[in-house]
């Protein structure tokens, strides 16, 4: 995250001329602040009074200007996109409650926390908490780039939402083969199905090689976990009921699992076997519900035992 020694002394204008902002060049503007290749002349004092940190930046002049100057250095990580949506949000032309989506959202809450405008940062943070799941059962609720979001929840401690993002750019994103052999497939335990793991090199490109090795290693573990579960044909108290498993646990469960990279994704593929009608298949209604609850234990069984794989076994469920 932030850090002082990257904002304070090496706040020197840039030899290039940077362009100025159409929107932020403002007449009564106090401050230049560049960032990137880009210019903006503000209002200072109302920076300042949001930021201790921003406040203690040293000014200076450019090209004869009167109008106090800073340069935000590169190695800050916030890009012109970021501090003009910092901006947006702090005129009220857009702020986040009138835009959170995870575009803005990210590049707020990244040129909040670097700059350290603390009441932004924190509604910044609130905002990303509501767009990606915190539970289980919100898990169907993905918006685009978990891989983005996953990153940008580590780097800024944002714990309830990482635990979904790691599933999802696990159990989505195919990273377990970054590698020249990509274009291998792996098979299964039982060798009865093939798993296409080609991944997206922007993909790779996005995520760092920690993220990308823990996603990795969550990956194994649920396999070891739910290989067994999915090849095990489910059992009934009815005798009848445990023969109509037996007879449809291949063609309604394995195979359509297998078809869909469904080994990869435990938590949906339990979910799409609680969803199947069985009762229509031959079960009864006692059996029914009872595997139902079994089922919904086993996925809150992987919920929990990821807190363990993923270390954050200290962190909120």
């Amino acid at each position: 995250m932030h850090n002082d020694d990257r904002l304070l002394g090496v706040l020197q204008p840039s030899q290039n001329s940077p362009a100025k902002s159409q929107k932020y060049w403002l007449n009564d503007g106090t401050l230049i602040v560049q960032v990137d290749e880009n210019a903006y002349k503000v209002h200072g004092g109302l920076l300042d009074r949001l930021s201790p940190r921003f406040s203690a930046l040293s000014r200076t002049h450019k090209n004869n200007h009167e109008t106090p100057y800073v340069v935000i250095p590169n190695d800050v990580g916030v890009t012109g996109n970021d501090f003009e949506a910092l901006l947006e949000h702090l005129y009220h032309d857009i702020p986040l409650a009138s835009d959170p989506s995870f575009t803005r959202v990210a590049s707020v809450l990244r040129a909040s926390s670097e700059l350290d405008f603390s009441s932004i940062s924190a509604l910044a943070r609130r905002k990303l908490l509501d767009i990606f799941p915190k539970r289980l059962e919100d898990l169907v609720q993905y918006p685009d780039a978990p891989d983005d979001a996953l990153s940008l929840a580590v780097q800024y401690d944002v714990f309830p939402i990482q635990k979904a993002l790691y599933y999802r750019v696990a159990t989505h994103l195919h990273l377990d083969d970054d590698d020249p052999d990509s274009n291998q497939t792996a098979t299964s335990a039982n060798d009865a199905s093939t798993v296409s793991t080609t991944p997206p090199s922007d993909t790779i490109a996005r995520l760092s090689p920690e993220l990308i090795r823990k996603s990795k290693n969550l990956l194994d573990d649920l396999l070891a976990h739910f290989t067994p579960v999915l090849f095990t044909v489910a059992t009934a108290h009815h005798m009848a009921c445990t023969d109509v498993f037996a007879e449809t646990w291949m063609p309604l469960v394995i195979q359509p699992a297998l078809e869909n990279n469904g080994l990869c994704k435990p938590i949906e593929t339990l979910q799409t076997i609680i969803d199947l009608d069985w009762k229509a298949h031959g079960l009864c209604e006692d059996c029914v519900r009872d595997k139902r609850e079994e089922w919904r234990g086993e996925q809150e069984d992987i919920w929990k035992k990821m807190n363990t794989w993923l270390g954050l076994q200290n962190e909120a469920e």
